[in-house]
């Protein structure tokens, strides 16, 4: 598989200022999306997937140069379209207006009702990593489409190969002002992060976080992030220590270490801790 290319800087940066005013002016003119569009846009992602995960798997082991196409069907094809599902089946529960009590009761006397009603921000911006690029991409999606949002995706530069082709799979599946992608390195990132979103989702390292959260900052966007920590093992004394080991090597091995919840260390009781290593 040749090397995609990545469109220039500036070339990159003019798009997502049109690509931004296209969807925020979409927004303004159609409005909340209703149930049955939003269902719509979530079944085709789903149907993105399931049609092109071949391709897709293609992609991933040309990224990553030798990934288990059983692993890529799992954690990335299955796992991007389990949440996908799951939003589309809930997102009518989720739409509904909840009651609340009104404050001070004594309003309610005179016929006073209060209740929240959940609407769209408009457009929200994802920024994803490499480590499980189509999985991570199609996550964030799925929760937004199912609020009714539109989506604007920069998927990480070093998957390249994924990256391109999840570009050219969402052109053919949805219009610009309801999912675009935009592509480039460090320089996008930074340009694709001070946009005016409605909401912004960045997964990645805590340092670019950091860098994220400021340009967000410029626009007051509001930001979820989903950064690297450490994830320690607690065995209590009842353990089993083989099994133990075994899953937390599991654990530790998949994706060759690169998922955010791999084990970093073990804590445990010092009588087991010469059986753990063996």
């Amino acid at each position: 598989m040749t090397k995609p290319a990545i469109p220039a800087a500036e070339q990159a940066k003019a798009r997502m200022q049109s690509l931004i005013a296209l969807q925020k002016q979409a927004n303004l003119a159609k409005g909340a999306p209703d149930a049955r569009t939003r269902k719509g846009r979530l079944t085709r992602a789903i149907d993105l997937l399931l049609n092109h995960r071949d391709e897709l798997v293609a992609a991933l082991s040309a990224d990553f140069g030798a990934r288990s196409p059983d692993m890529s069907m799992l954690t990335d094809i299955a796992a991007a379209v389990a949440p996908l599902k799951n939003a589309r089946a809930n997102l009518e529960t989720w739409m509904r207006p909840q009651a609340r009590k009104v404050t001070p009761a004594a309003l309610g006397l005179l016929g006073a009702k209060a209740h929240v009603r959940y609407q769209p921000k408009g457009v929200v911006g994802v920024m994803t990593p490499w480590n499980f690029p189509v999985q991570l991409s199609f996550d964030a999606i799925a929760g937004a489409f199912a609020a009714g949002n539109r989506v604007m995706l920069k998927p990480s530069e070093y998957s390249p190969a994924t990256s391109a082709l999840m570009g050219q799979l969402i052109d053919l599946y949805f219009d610009e002002d309801e999912l675009a992608v935009v592509q480039g390195g460090p320089e996008v990132g930074a340009a694709f992060a001070g946009l005016a979103f409605d909401h912004l989702i960045f997964t990645g390292a805590t340092s670019v976080g950091r860098h994220v959260m400021r340009a967000a900052a410029d626009n007051l966007t509001p930001v979820t992030l989903e950064l690297g920590g450490k994830s320690p093992v607690i065995i209590g004394k009842s353990a089993d220590i083989a099994k133990s080991a075994a899953r937390i090597m599991g654990g530790k091995a998949m994706n060759a270490g690169q998922v955010c919840l791999a084990p970093d260390y073990v804590l445990a009781p010092a009588g087991s801790v010469d059986a753990f290593v063996s």
